[in-house]
């Protein structure tokens, strides 16, 4: 009862409603590490990134991200200072193990132009 002594009543259907979309649904789960995008120096993190972020990896060297619909990809690109330049990159939807010269990433979840990454293990 309300303080004014009028009764609320709620039907089972707007409950459930109610309950439904207080997940979370169409949002991104925190990240272990936030946005702190220097907690992954050392090789293993978990952070919200979004499309031109730039990691600084121990293996890689900087790692760039970029996020498309539901797709995240990562990319090294090195250069050996005579002109030649390599480029490795994967993507891949949530849920995917990407690899890139043995460092492995997981696409947690993607969101709205941004997502969730793991580094490492």
């Amino acid at each position: 009862m309300l303080g004014n002594g009028k009764r609320v009543v709620v039907s089972a259907s707007a409950a459930l409603l109610l309950a439904v979309a207080g997940c979370g649904g169409d949002s991104l789960p925190a990240a272990a590490d936030g946005t702190d995008l220097a907690t992954c120096s050392d090789g293993t993190c978990e952070v919200l990134v979004e499309s031109g972020d730039v990691l600084d990896l121990p293996e890689l060297g900087r790692v760039e991200i970029a996020i498309e619909e539901d797709m995240l990809e990562v990319a090294s690109r090195s250069d050996d200072g005579q002109g030649n330049t390599s480029e490795l990159s994967a993507a891949g939807a949530a849920g995917r193990q990407l690899v890139l010269n043995e460092q492995r990433f997981t696409v947690v979840a993607v969101l709205g132009g941004q997502g969730v990454l793991r580094v490492g293990s």
